[in-house]
């Protein structure tokens, strides 16, 4: 059986609206690392800080939390911190509805170790925004919530599933995911342009918003740094430990490597129906090193048919 056969790999969806594999898990482990360390972040704020006007303060939550003042003193952790960080139990709870939704779709699609990688980016880079707004604000601002990286998942979910219909409470008909995201967005810059956002970050949730846009259109991974082209991106970890690499020089006496197209052998056939059968049952991430050699393998036999 070829592996264009099974009915997890047929691309038979709407242009320009995907929909996740069918077959493929959607439980990675990222987005469940992300609730969990929220919701134990959030139980040691309890134990250490106390509750002022229904939002904690004091203890573990006054050294994760960002602020222009701490970025002065270089306490740079805290650009990561305070996005495990949450106020009260409401905004713990729909912050986690939020990654468990949305991340979700964006770890079907990238894998679990670049999505938390990417919310790790929105995150940071929501918040310094938030921070780089209120620099010009005489009131000093200092900001805790997963928030912007929610955001992020919400435009790059949308961004890769446009038309998956979404369910909202209150609302008896399914909406597109993509006008949930202009919803999203639309609302905090109604806030921002009539500063009634109150203390919610509206300009960090417009930074995630970014973040998951640019990232779509950009193609780039953070973790291996190539783009849709193939190409290291120097903006990324995987581009920058390439820019730090020597590049290899070419040896004069070794003679070019010719490639003969070969077919796939039966036992190459077998292989991939035993691990495709696999990533059915248990998911892509389930797959050793030695295995996705050989799905790799395969897939550049079947490419290099005429």
């Amino acid at each position: 059986m070829g592996i264009h056969n099974r009915d997890y790999f047929r691309d038979d969806r709407p242009r320009g609206s995907m929909q996740p594999s069918r077959g493929f898990s959607q439980d990675g482990w990222a987005v469940k690392w992300i609730i969990g360390v929220c919701v134990v972040t959030y139980f040691v704020q309890s134990a250490t800080g106390q509750s002022n006007y229904g939002q904690l303060v004091g203890g573990i939550t006054e050294r994760f939390s960002l602020n222009l003042e701490s970025l002065k003193h270089l306490e740079l952790w805290r650009v990561f911190t305070y996005g495990i960080c949450h106020a009260h139990p409401q905004h713990l709870i729909f912050n986690m509805i939020g990654v468990w939704v949305f991340g979700r779709m964006v770890e079907s699609v990238y894998g679990s170790k670049e999505t938390l990688a990417f919310f790790a980016l929105a995150v940071g880079l929501s918040g310094l925004a938030q921070i780089g707004v209120s620099a010009i604000s005489p009131i000093p601002t200092s900001i805790i919530g997963a928030s912007g990286g929610v955001l992020g998942f919400v435009t790059l979910a949308a961004m890769n599933f446009p038309r998956m219909p979404m369910h909202l409470l209150f609302i008896p008909v399914p909406i597109d995911l993509k006008w949930i995201a202009v919803g999203y967005v639309g609302l905090d810059l109604y806030q921002v342009a009539g500063n009634s956002g109150g203390n919610v970050a509206n300009f960090a949730h417009l930074g995630g918003a970014a973040v998951g846009v640019l990232y779509f259109m950009s193609g780039i991974r953070l973790l291996t740094g190539s783009n849709r082209t193939g190409q290291k991106s120097p903006f990324s970890i995987g581009g920058v430990i390439s820019q730090l690499t020597p590049p290899k020089k070419p040896d004069p006496k070794r003679a070019p490597e010719v490639k003969l197209y070969e077919p796939p052998t039966e036992q190459l056939e077998r292989d991939v129906d035993r691990l495709l059968d696999k990533i059915n049952r248990e998911g892509k991430d389930s797959l050793t090193r030695e295995e996705r050699e050989i799905l790799m393998k395969a897939s550049e036999s079947y490419r290099n048919r005429v």
